[in-house]
């Protein structure tokens, strides 16, 4: 029998590349603001859940994996987190944002990512750790409600903050817990919730109607739309990537990703989708420094959908040309079947 894989969600990991690009260079307010609103901050805050959701149901869906296992993955993880805090080192160094405070240091490398997109590298591998752990004391329910706790703690420092923040209590905590982080956003409040959601689909399967999930999901999303409007219109939002609603629709949706099986896969998508991720500051950098040199600010810089456009191009091209030289120029093909054991 051959192996079933999920090309929606390498399709998927694609999109969500593409929805981090919009969310750090804004592609249609220079067209119609609200419609840039809902791709930025309403369909793109589903990519980083979908992200970490993928990353736990590979590790978790031949059961739970063993140390040697886990190992892997974060030994992964931590080249990639070394190697893009590398990379980013001379623009941090250009920019005098480099810090050598022991505080700073310790929120940059466990919390915050010392680029601002490089929060989720650290975020990953903490976030593992925390529900590996949980999983080796703890039975699913009580995890379940521990990753929750975690997540409504986080909710509260983040888009939530505006309406919490005049209780003298819970304004003294997150003024203590902003000093050791910039957000709540991080792999200690964030990541495990979606992480355990990840694991939990791996391990139980379940095997919802394509119509229920549909409705699930378009229920899910309406309430999702509405919440991020609402917190919105507050004075005061530290941050707007956590909501009540997001863990149901990134839930609900992952679960529709996962109907879609077939015997072929797009083994390109996931280095891909990864190398964008990583890449794109670079590439918008490089593309407003293209606009200065060539004096086409008003193209490169101020033209938001050609910026998007340029930046998603160079990001994307760069990629590519990274996994031809680390695969040592051999060409990947769209889709492979294979009999291997494949770790997705």
């Amino acid at each position: 029998m051959s192996k079933k894989y999920y090309p929606f969600i390498d399709i998927m990991r694609i999109i969500a590349s593409l929805l981090v690009i919009a969310i750090h260079t804004d592609p249609l307010t220079s067209f119609n603001p609200q419609l840039n609103f809902l791709i930025t901050r309403i369909f793109g805050r589903l990519a980083v859940p979908f992200f970490f959701m993928t990353t736990a149901y590979f590790l978790f869906n031949q059961g739970m994996p063993t140390y040697a296992k886990l190992k892997s993955v974060i030994k992964q993880f931590l080249i990639i987190d070394i190697c893009s805090i590398l990379l980013y080192l001379p623009v941090q160094i250009y920019n005098h944002s480099l810090s050598f405070e022991p505080i700073v240091i310790v929120k940059d490398l466990f919390m915050d990512g010392t680029f601002y997109h490089l929060w989720y590298l650290p975020a990953v591998i903490i976030g593992l750790l925390i529900l590996y752990e949980l999983y080796q004391h703890l039975n699913e329910k009580t995890i379940f409600m521990i990753v929750c706790i975690l997540y409504m703690i986080g909710l509260a420092g983040d888009s939530y903050y505006s309406y919490l923040h005049q209780i003298p209590l819970i304004e003294a905590f997150y003024t203590a817990l902003f000093k050791i982080c910039d957000y709540t956003r991080n792999g200690f409040l964030f990541a495990p919730i979606f992480l355990f959601l990840g694991a939990f689909l791996a391990q139980h399967q379940w095997h919802f109607k394509k119509y229920v999930l549909i409705f699930l999901m378009l229920v899910s999303f309406m309430i999702f739309f509405i919440e991020t409007l609402l917190i919105h219109q507050q004075p005061i939002i530290t941050h707007d990537a956590m909501t009540l609603s997001l863990p149901f629709i990134s839930f609900f949706f992952f679960s529709f990703c996962l109907t879609f099986q077939s015997s072929k896969r797009f083994v390109l998508y996931k280095d891909l989708s990864l190398y964008v991720y990583i890449l794109h500051p670079l590439m918008i950098i490089v593309v407003r420094m293209m606009g200065k040199l060539t004096h086409l600010e008003h193209i490169f810089i101020s033209q938001s959908l050609f910026h998007y456009l340029a930046v998603t191009g160079f990001s994307f091209l760069i990629a590519y040309l990274l996994i031809l030289l680390k695969k040592g120029g051999k060409i990947y093909g769209y889709h492979q079947k294979t009999k291997k054991l494949d770790r997705n």
